[in-house]
């Protein structure tokens, strides 16, 4: 997520992006008629074909921005085409897309969902992503299943329900679980291997439960976005992550 409050400046203010703009958040909130955007702004970016997609700061300087597609293919915003294909690449071996180098300048790729389908252009001789563009009406080559919010390699590393009990509230959380347009946040500690997990949950409330994966994957936040796992969450305890939330909603009490 990348919401940044107003009153600060943002880490894209001094790049050299073109059709950045940032989204308004006290209008998002009288939108949706939810508080949680209020003070903030959302980085987006408007490319040739009018198409708009999330963007926020990389510690690279070379790749300008993380653009982010669909799903796990978020791609640099500076950077050549064949470079950008080897990071595709390997997003895709792990969620399951399709892609493939088209012409000299280009990428498609395909993601598990039927709007996920997209051209992506690059310029190679100013090192900059120049245009996104959806194809629609076009059957993908990938066979009709979904993999869905867990990868395997997140599968294989949970634990069952209840092998953490001992450890309480220090068993870690492994799996992080978040809307992008809302302020829901899922944890995931142990895992049934198949459709249940225990975590923590931080929501309407900061609270610890069981929640399932089928319920996540069919969600939808309040701007119709699907809830997305966050590739690069470092495990902490439940502890440290129920005490962060709680500290969080008192300050902005």
């Amino acid at each position: 997520m990348s919401w940044i409050e107003k009153a600060k400046p943002s880490p894209l203010d001094d790049k050299p992006i073109a059709g950045l703009y940032f989204l308004d958040g006290d209008q998002v909130a009288r939108v949706v008629q939810r508080d949680w955007t209020k003070g903030y702004k959302l980085p987006l970016v408007v490319f040739p074909t009018h198409a708009e997609y999330e963007v926020w700061p990389t510690g690279n300087p070379e790749q300008v921005a993380i653009v982010h597609l669909f799903g796990e293919m978020d791609l640099p915003l500076g950077d050549t085409r064949d470079r950008a294909f080897e990071e595709a690449f390997d997003i895709a071996e792990q969620c399951g897309y399709m892609l493939r180098k088209v012409g000299e300048d280009s990428i498609e790729l395909w993601g598990n969902d039927s709007d996920e389908h997209l051209l992506v252009v690059y310029d190679d001789a100013v090192k900059r992503m120049k245009n996104v563009i959806q194809i629609e009406n076009e059957p993908s080559p990938i066979p009709a299943r979904r993999i869905g919010l867990l990868d395997e390699k997140s599968r294989e590393a949970l634990p069952a329900l209840y092998a953490n009990e001992e450890k309480g509230l220090e068993a870690p959380a492994l799996v992080k679980f978040f809307t992008p347009d809302s302020n829901w946040t899922w944890y995931a500690s142990e895992f049934d291997g198949k459709d249940t997990f225990f975590g923590l949950v931080s929501g309407f409330e900061v609270e610890f439960g069981y929640f399932t994966l089928s319920e996540l994957e069919a969600a939808r936040g309040p701007l119709g976005l699907p809830i997305e796992r966050d590739r690069d969450f470092e495990s902490r305890s439940l502890r440290e992550l129920r005490d962060q939330h709680q500290q969080e909603r008192r300050r902005g009490a």
